[in-house]
């Protein structure tokens, strides 16, 4: 389950360190996991952001500071994302393409993980909906049951 509120956080966190690594000379190459994290991270945003995150009955309620939060990670990953761009188009390892394989590289992440978290909240809804189904089921069973037991007392009482 994705924790809305540490989103911003955590898009902070990694982009500083790909930002640092960038900055001491380290070469794109062995960042790619990073940049892979952070493309994790503004799928689960996006995720956040269509309610998906939550089962079925928590999605009946949403808190404003969930919304705040969710915003805020928003705008974190964007100045991120401006920042590792200048710094992959003019920093100390600059290469021509640079940008645009970080680009691709991100894009293939997030739609691996988006695709990840969306058969997750599948799979829990379906389990939801199943196990209410069956309790509704057998609820239905034991008073229809208790109905019919009742009435044969009742019946067997007034003879």
């Amino acid at each position: 389950m994705i924790e809305v509120l540490a989103l911003a956080g955590m898009v902070t966190k990694v982009a500083g360190s790909i930002s640092s690594a960038i900055k001491a000379g380290k070469d794109i190459n062995e960042l790619m996991p990073a940049f892979g994290k952070l493309a994790e991270i503004e799928s689960e945003i996006n995720l956040a952001e269509s309610g998906k995150h939550k089962g079925p009955l928590r999605r009946l309620s949403s808190s404003e500071q969930e919304g705040f939060a969710i915003a805020s990670a928003r705008m974190a990953h964007k100045k991120a994302l401006e920042e590792l761009r200048s710094l992959c188009r003019s920093g100390p390892t600059a290469e021509p393409g640079l940008w645009d394989m970080v680009v691709h590289e991100t894009a293939q992440a997030r739609k691996r993980h988006k695709l990840a978290l969306e058969e997750q909240a599948d799979k829990r809804d379906k389990i939801f909906w199943i196990l209410s189904i069956v309790s509704i089921g057998l609820l239905i069973a034991v008073g229809t049951g208790g109905l019919i037991w009742g009435a044969a007392l009742w019946a067997g009482s007034n003879r």
